[in-house]
């Protein structure tokens, strides 16, 4: 059976596919136009049965150019061609309303295969195109599953945040109700002209303890608003560690005299860093093992020189911070690893974080390790010497 095909392409492709397609279809009436415009108005004038039409057409091409020959002619039959093909390009003409799609590079015998299954009103797609097709649509599935993936480890981390966030909430308000029921109650006290000058000069201490104790938890979310929003800098200089570490040791045991803490801190610690960054580290870590070193257990710190740097590590015989814990006290600040209601330990939960942040600031690594048989090891390493800047290729 005799049928019409319009074939829409540049001037040597009607060329080329009129000749092919008369070696091997004789039975096909072809027409030709060689431009979008003339491609309408010779569908609408002669209604073929097929429109074979290519997508790159100047003037007109894509969906709109589908969509406009199949309003010029409702009853015929359209066959896109395309390079490649891209499968977004054949499902794009597909939905646009075509029944078949063939790439650029398809032989004569493949486009009169396409054109008789039009012409026979079923799907033209080439095994050609149909396996890229096929390939391009599990491509696009196994994104979407890609993207859906992405999608909930984001939905995770915003609840995450939300939760941290909230907890932060409730843990402030607990941390400093302390503080500021302490510095209340003493301001109230000193209006009392009767109280004696030595428990005023005791009361004062207090309050200037409390106070400083606020002024920690101010600085320390400070600090932390500045990392995030990138506005944080250390003061870098060759420095010595070795006196500011045995400082914060002596500190320490001013400040927890009931526990035992011993030092092994070499004579010399040169590295190249911000030294009251590095002080605030170490106060840091000794001050969370002391707090969660059992009666009777000592703190252990070690400070050394070695190849990679300065290596200051310490060790208590706690309960032993899991794992689990310390990584997302690393990333997220206000991150205790205790339930707010049951806190048994004074603590923001930003101190780890902190820690960690101000040694990457230094180039160097924080990381902590439950021991066997009981207890944490924490420890950082921050290079001896200034990192190189960074060059860019000549």
């Amino acid at each position: 059976m005799s049928f019409t095909v319009l074939l829409c392409d540049s001037a040597d492709e009607v060329t080329r596919l009129r000749h092919d397609l008369a070696a091997v279809a004789p039975d096909i009436e072809v027409d030709v136009a060689i431009d979008a415009v003339r491609a309408v108005e010779t569908a609408a004038r002669t209604r073929p049965d097929v429109i074979v039409c290519s997508l790159g057409l100047e003037g007109l091409g894509g969906r709109s150019f589908i969509r406009r020959l199949l309003d010029s002619s409702p009853s015929s039959s359209v066959v896109a061609r395309g390079e490649g093909p891209d499968p977004a390009q054949v499902a794009s003409a597909l939905t646009a309303g075509a029944v078949g799609f063939l790439g650029t590079d398809e032989p004569a015998a493949a486009v009169a295969r396409a054109v008789r299954a039009a012409a026979a009103g079923g799907v033209a797609l080439s095994p050609a195109t149909a396996t890229r097709l096929a390939v391009g649509l599990d491509d696009a599935d196994e994104h979407v599953r890609s993207l859906e993936a992405q999608l909930a480890e984001l939905r995770t981390t915003v609840e995450r945040g939300t939760s941290s966030k909230a907890d932060f909430l409730a843990n402030i308000s607990h941390e400093l109700r302390t503080p500021v029921t302490v510095a209340k109650g003493i301001a109230y006290v000193l209006k009392n002209p009767s109280v004696p000058e030595h428990e005023r000069a005791e009361f004062l201490h207090q309050l200037q303890t409390s106070l400083d104790k606020l002024m920690r938890i101010v600085d320390e979310i400070i600090t932390v608003a500045e990392l995030e929003r990138g506005a944080f800098e250390l003061q870098l200089e060759a420095v010595d560690l070795a006196p500011i570490v045995e400082q914060a040791v002596q500190d320490v045991r001013e400040r927890y005299d009931a526990v035992e803490v011993i030092a092994e801190i070499a004579p010399t610690l040169p590295a190249v860093a911000d030294g009251p960054r590095v002080s605030e580290v170490v106060l840091e870590l000794l001050d969370n093992a002391c707090r969660y070193s059992p009666p009777g257990a000592p703190v252990e710190i070690s400070a050394r020189s070695l190849s990679e740097g300065v290596v200051i590590a310490v060790t208590d015989r706690g309960e032993g911070l899991d794992r689990a814990v310390a990584a997302q006290s690393f990333e997220e600040p206000f991150t205790t690893g205790e339930g707010t209601l049951r806190k048994e330990k004074a603590g923001v939960g930003v101190g780890l974080h902190l820690a960690r942040q101000m040694i990457v600031e230094h180039g160097g690594i924080l990381w902590t390790d439950p021991l066997p048989g009981g207890g944490t090891r924490a420890a950082f390493c921050i290079p001896d010497r200034e990192a190189p800047a960074a060059t860019g290729a000549a």
